[in-house]
């Protein structure tokens, strides 16, 4: 039987009342208390109605239950980016003109919203690319790379975190889907629109979006990556067998009759874009591109620093480093060579590999999870008690489609409503590049007490405005998971474990090299090739996670400086928190984490100011 969109509605509707539907599904959790109606939340609207993705990633009351913002991608065309942009200048004209009580609620969350929407005009001028002040990207002067955009970003929230717990949530999900050619349309006008501003990507970011393009159109529809989550999520949140039927033969046929021909038209497009793909790898290539990476140099590395002065930064943090590394190298027999030659020689022995295969991955993932485990049994230690989160941590590997353009791992948080638990991602493509010896500090960065016990306690101040809750700093969330790094170093975990301390401290030279590159191929005009390799002779990370990564850093300028910058000043913040008499580190991990993110210079003012 076709699945018309009338029958699809009434089909679901019927199915939500029918009594096999009520017996299988689950209680919800209890909602957030609401926030008092102010300014905030009018402005909040405003934003999260242009970005309705991130709403739906984030669990935004719009977005849940087959809410408005949760039934179509964001508007990627030229005016649908001109007027996001619009509504942040006007939200930050209209939090301008408010007068506030210095001791109301408001003013505490002034500075925090004021720079949130700071972040969203400042490059508002150059017109090419999109600018999300809720996600950590600041200014993307790409719509469509290896790494990013509504080809990886739009399936991924639909896979993992757009709700999928009531029928009117699946009909939204489906109305999604359906709404991908027009969508796609929309993104291709837009890539238009900025080549004639002048915007040619560099070509090797072309070249590596067309292989995650590709995976999307291959294989049966039936066994579709999307397709598949669907089916699981629904049967996890209980929905009846009928209900799901009928859903996947919908969900197939939108598949390949509407959105594999919005992929392989976007596909045509980019492969049409790869003559004019640029050599250069750094932003400066392109219009106002210094003035972009100048922006997101404030935003995303929220410093006043020079380029220049980062640069040297990362070369001292580099050198600080390695000394620490040699040491421990020489105690693993360990003295020939380069620090990266010799880190190299390390992650080939037998003892710090897993397996490459199911199995082995399979071993890779239980290890970390046991990892992640003994970290949340210590929250009691250092985190006042009415901040230790109530929220899980899962963790999975990084999707197969999609795995060769990601990092070695990320996170992404908890919805807002608590029924999503927080995802902490390992990417396993390369087993060589995934030793042992990096996994407990890797896990400690994305999991406990890094991201997600971050971001678990910042999504669960219901009593916040709902930017609060939403907002993003890149400097502050990076800055705090390298930040829990060194602390778990600093707590004892690797006083028996020399070799997952050289772990550590290769992935803290990896964050100070990331100053060094990022400036390089942004600001000192490094090529593409220079960067690998300086990256990977200082590391010794594998060649296949130097690439990605510095892809990366021509994908995201600036994001990248954010990881060093904000650990070193949350570590001088400790430090003149705790020289004071009677203060703690657990107090002072409950002042950092209990107010949400926020610049680092509104955090010191807070520290400052608690006495």
């Amino acid at each position: 039987m076709n699945w018309t969109r009338r029958e699809g509605l009434a089909g679901l509707a019927a199915l939500a009342a029918s009594p096999a539907y009520a017996r299988k599904k689950k209680k919800k959790a209890d909602p957030l208390p609401p926030p008092d109606i102010g300014p905030l939340e009018t402005i909040a609207a405003s934003i999260l109605s242009h970005l309705r993705e991130t709403a739906t990633y984030s669990g935004a009351p719009d977005a849940l239950d087959g809410g408005p913002l949760a039934r179509k991608l964001d508007d990627y065309s030229p005016a649908g980016e001109a007027s996001t942009r619009s509504a942040f200048r006007q939200a930050h004209d209209q939090l301008a003109a408010i007068r506030v009580r210095g001791d109301s609620p408001l003013a505490r969350h002034l500075p925090t919203v004021t720079a949130l929407l700071e972040n969203g005009t400042r490059s508002a001028a150059i017109p090419y690319g999109k600018i999300n002040p809720l996600y950590y990207t600041g200014h993307t002067p790409y719509l469509v790379t290896q790494i990013g955009g509504p080809h990886i970003d739009s399936v991924s929230v639909m896979m993992e975190q757009q709700s999928l717990a009531t029928a009117n949530a699946v009909d939204a999900w489906l109305d999604k889907l359906d709404s991908f050619p027009g969508a796609f349309a929309d993104v291709i006008q837009k890539l238009r629109a900025d080549s004639a501003a002048g915007c040619a990507p560099p070509r090797v970011l072309v070249e590596k979006a067309l292989p995650v393009l590709d995976s999307f159109l291959k294989g049966k529809p039936s066994t579709h990556p999307l397709i598949k989550a669907l089916g699981m999520r629904m049967e996890g949140a209980g929905l009846s067998k009928r209900m799901r039927t009928m859903a996947l033969r919908r969900a197939t046929t939108s598949l390949q009759r509407r959105a594999r021909p919005a992929f392989a038209a976007l596909r045509a497009e980019m492969a049409r874009m790869l003559p004019i793909g640029r050599s250069e790898a750094g932003v400066w290539a392109q219009p106002d591109g210094e003035a972009l990476y100048a922006a997101n140099v404030l935003a995303l590395g929220d410093t006043n620093q020079t380029p220049d002065e980062i640069h040297r930064v990362g070369l001292d943090e580099v050198a600080r480093i390695a000394a620490q590394m040699n040491l421990l190298l020489e105690g693993q027999g360990l003295t020939k060579g380069s620090i990266g030659e010799r880190m190299a020689e390390l992650a080939k022995r037998p003892e710090n590999r897993f397996a490459d295969s199911d199995a082995g991955r399979e071993a890779l993932l239980d290890y970390v999870r046991g990892r992640v485990r003994e970290a949340e049994a210590s929250y009691g230690e250092w985190l006042p008690d009415t901040l230790i989160p109530r929220q899980s941590l899962i963790v999975k590997r990084v999707p197969v489609a999609t795995q060769d353009g990601a990092p070695g791992g990320y996170y992404d948080s908890p919805s807002l409503d608590g029924s999503r638990p927080g995802t902490y991602w390992i990417n396993l493509r390369d087993m060589g590049a995934v030793p042992r010896f990096r996994m407990p500090t890797l896990s400690y960065h994305e999991g406990v007490p890094g991201h997600h016990t971050q971001g678990a306690i910042a999504t669960a101040l219901g009593d916040a405005p709902l930017l609060i809750r939403l907002a993003s700093f890149n400097a502050y969330q990076e800055g705090w998971a390298l930040y829990a790094e060194r602390f778990m170093a600093e707590r004892g975990v690797y006083a028996n474990d020399p070799v997952s301390d050289l772990g550590r401290l290769q992935d803290e030279l990896f964050r100070a090299v990331r100053l060094v590159i990022d400036t390089g191929l942004h600001h000192k005009r490094w090529t593409r090739e220079s960067a690998i390799r300086t990256m990977r002779d200082i590391t010794g990370i594998a060649e296949t996670r130097v690439t990605a990564e510095v892809e990366r850093y021509m994908a995201w300028p600036g994001q990248a400086l954010g990881y060093k910058l904000g650990q070193l000043r949350l570590l001088d913040m400790r430090s003149r928190y705790l020289s004071k008499k009677g203060r703690d580190v657990k107090g002072f991990h409950g002042a950092v984490l209990g107010g949400g993110a926020m610049p680092l210079s509104v955090l010191e003012g807070r520290l400052n100011d608690s006495g």
